[in-house]
């Protein structure tokens, strides 16, 4: 059976039943690694021998990429090697943060704070991709307030626009690929119940959008908003995540 560990950064925040599905579906064991218990000393990251593991998820959570953890510059260090040698990498959030600075990319933050539907401008080398042409409509769920750049060697997949607090907008990257590796600046394994999830133990985050948005009424936006889409955002990203491991060589 392959192995495919999921490194989680905090309890709310799973690889959800669809990209669960689809992982067992192929024949995956998922071994899931929780980094979070120990913060700040933040100290846990023992992931098992790199050439144990067919495939890495990295997913979201409430630290930077930033942070001076003993764990992340462990799992920087970890997905480093992992990029090097050619294990496939999914990177999501601050997954993809950690990913992009393993490559030598750098994290910053945007200026504003994102926890919504949003839409990608995907780029054509996006648009032609293998994996991610399979995203049909470029709108995305998303929880971020940190970017990355793009790493050198890594392409550009997509774009997005964040609205600061001060009123501007700023263009930041959305989507990369290396080699048979991808980072998504968004959330390509949400479904409505994790969703449901995150309004209740993540609510307070809206409020992180600046005064410009009453958070009450962006939680009941989202909500209803992904409701309606979630059923075509799930089929999606279902075709995404199999031609993800059909392009990695992973059955």
């Amino acid at each position: 059976m392959k192995r495919a560990l999921i490194i989680r950064h905090a309890a709310p925040e799973t690889l959800a039943a669809n990209f669960s599905g689809v992982l067992e579906q192929h024949g995956f064991q998922l071994e899931p690694l929780n980094v979070f218990a120990s913060a700040p000393a933040f100290d846990r990251f023992a992931p098992p021998p790199l050439e144990e593991v067919d495939l890495i998820v990295a997913l979201g959570g409430p630290q930077s990429a930033n942070d001076d953890f003993a764990a992340i510059h462990q799992e920087r260090a970890y997905l480093r090697h992992a990029l090097g040698t050619g294990t496939p990498v999914l990177g999501i959030c601050l997954g993809a943060q950690i990913m992009a600075t393993a490559l030598g990319g750098t994290v910053e933050p945007t200026g504003g704070y994102q926890f919504g539907l949003r839409k990608l401008y995907v780029t054509a080398e996006g648009d032609a991709d293998p994996v991610f042409g399979n995203l049909t409509i470029p709108l995305v769920p998303t929880l971020h307030g940190e970017c990355f750049s793009i790493p050198p060697g890594a392409t550009r997949l997509a774009e997005g626009f964040m609205l600061c607090r001060d009123g501007s907008y700023r263009r930041i990257n959305m989507a990369f690929r290396y080699g048979n590796s991808y980072g998504f600046q968004f959330e390509p394994q949400l479904t409505l119940e994790e969703l449901q999830v995150w309004n209740r133990e993540l609510g307070g985050d809206y409020a992180l959008m600046g005064e410009r948005f009453d958070p009450n009424e962006e939680a009941a936006r989202h909500l209803r908003e992904f409701a309606r889409y979630e059923p075509h955002y799930r089929e999606q990203m279902r075709n995404l995540l199999t031609a993800f491991l059909y392009n990695a060589g992973l059955f």
